[in-house]
C-alpha cells in the first residue's frame, strides 16, 4: 500500500513538474521576469515545506515524549 501510494505521489509531482515547465515553455512574458516569478514560487514552497516539517517534527517528538512516559524504564 505504501509503494502504490508513493508511485502516486511520484507521479503527481512529475506531472505538476513537465505542467509547469510547459506553462514556462509557453508563457508570454520575457525570460527575466520569469525567472523572477520562478524564483519566487520556489522560495515559498521551500519556506511552506520547512514550516510543514517544523510542525510535522514537534507533532512527532510530542507523540515519543508521551510514549516514552509510558512506557516503564
Amino acid at each position: 500500500m505504501a509503494t502504490k501510494l508513493l508511485k502516486f505521489m511520484a507521479g503527481v509531482a512529475f506531472g505538476a513538474a513537465a505542467g509547469a515547465a510547459a506553462g514556462l515553455l509557453m508563457a508570454p512574458t520575457p525570460g527575466p521576469e520569469v525567472k523572477g516569478h520562478i524564483r519566487q514560487r520556489v522560495d515559498e514552497a521551500i519556506e511552506v515545506g520547512k514550516r510543514a516539517a517544523a510542525q510535522r517534527e514537534a507533532e512527532l517528538l510530542a507523540e515519543f515524549e508521551q510514549a516514552r512516559k509510558r512506557t516503564p524504564a
